[in-house]
């Protein structure tokens, strides 16, 4: 937790309405407006919620369930505009991610790079909604729960990107992620664990729609590896050992660099970086 931080992991309030007023919020949704409508629950709503419209498309995606082995453990849609937008984090699902109509917009970085992520523990908060005032109000959880989450905004505001750009240093100052565009008629294919931001264009009548089928993940040995990459910290700052400027890289081990490399002595044990007898530790 960061207490100096006012930042929390807000969920979405969920107000049930007819499909046409559902639809008619989402293609009038504006920057003016108190609130950004998305119809979307990820529970398999597809076959479930919306179920009358599921024999507009295929139950699954064959190839993909002859590659993965299994049928999806849930198909959703999502129905959205040019507001809406997901910030970074992963799944423990292969993701199948078909688009209807509009446009969606993902950046993608592998597990590996779950250290550029700056996932840290917010206080989990909800909108509540008062019909007197038309007005939604934040509230944090009580009890209190804290949820892990990614911390990097991938297109920070011209007021803000100075000061996230020196904040999280190893997101915007390492490799770029990839980008690619998913188009009306579109699939792509998205590993389990990858982390992905997804903004979104919308069609001639203001949308965005979409398909996606999850299909269960192995937790086989790559699940392990994820973990244990993420059990290691990870820090942008700078070290001195003994007058020996040590820059981490993305592993306990420093790269060092020194005019007289017969001053170096350094190496890495049990989490310590250490050189001669004085031993400091690796953050």
């Amino acid at each position: 937790p960061h207490p100096s931080s006012s930042l929390c992991f807000a969920s979405a309030h969920v107000q049930p309405m007819p499909f046409p007023l559902a639809l008619a919020a989402i293609s009038n949704s504006n920057l003016d407006a108190k609130f950004v409508a998305y119809a979307q629950q990820q529970n398999d709503c597809f076959r479930s919620e919306y179920s009358e419209l599921a024999a507009d498309c295929e139950p699954h995606i064959p190839w993909a369930s002859k590659a993965l082995g299994c049928l999806p453990d849930a198909v959703n849609l999502w129905i959205g505009n040019h507001l809406s937008e997901t910030s970074y984090h992963k799944d423990h699902y292969e993701n199948l991610y078909a688009v209807v109509t509009g446009e969606k917009h993902f950046l993608l970085l592998p597990p590996t790079d779950v250290h550029r992520m700056y996932i840290r523990n917010y206080p989990a908060a909800y909108y509540s909604y008062s019909k007197d005032t038309r007005e939604f109000k934040l509230e944090l959880e009580d009890p209190v729960r804290y949820v892990p989450w990614c911390s990097v905004n991938p297109f920070p505001s011209p007021e803000t990107k100075d000061r996230e750009m020196s904040e999280f240093p190893l997101y915007f100052n390492g490799p770029k992620p990839f980008a690619c565009t998913v188009k009306a008629g579109e699939i792509l294919y998205l590993p389990s664990m990858w982390f992905h931001h997804v903004r979104q264009s919308p069609d001639s009548r203001g949308r965005t729609i979409a398909i996606n089928y999850w299909y269960d993940m192995q937790f086989d040995i790559k699940y392990a590896y994820f973990n244990f990459l993420q059990s290691i910290h990870y820090s942008s700052h700078d070290l001195t050992l003994g007058g020996v400027k040590c820059v981490e890289s993305s592993s306990n081990a420093s790269a060092c660099d020194s005019d007289d490399e017969s001053d170096i002595n350094a190496y890495v044990e049990n989490g310590n970086a250490t050189e001669g007898s004085n031993e400091s530790e690796n953050e």
